[in-house]
């Protein structure tokens, strides 16, 4: 986890991956979409995780950004509440 990451959304959502292909997660919570890094992590600790899957299929991603399986969910995101969205992660 990053320091400076921010909740991007407290549900996390399903994307399309590619097997074999590479992957740059965004670990900030500031990019566009909240999955993949735009380069909006600039000027902050963060830096995006590069990653690739084993097998083409919907997978669900993180955007709470406090997963202990990033970047897929592992259900943490039910700490967040709509009012945290866009705060300082939680470093429970």
């Amino acid at each position: 986890m990053c320091k400076d990451a921010i909740v991007f959304f407290n549900k996390p959502e399903g994307a399309q991956l590619e097997a074999g292909e590479t992957y740059y997660f965004c670990m900030c919570g500031r990019s566009k979409n909240g999955l993949f890094c735009d380069g909006s992590h600039e000027g902050t600790s963060c830096e995006p995780k590069e990653f690739t899957v084993e097998k083409t299929k919907a997978y669900h991603l993180c955007r709470c950004k406090s997963s202990n399986n990033l970047p897929f969910c592992d259900g943490t995101h039910s700490i967040y509440s709509d009012d945290d969205v866009g705060s300082k992660i939680s470093s429970e």
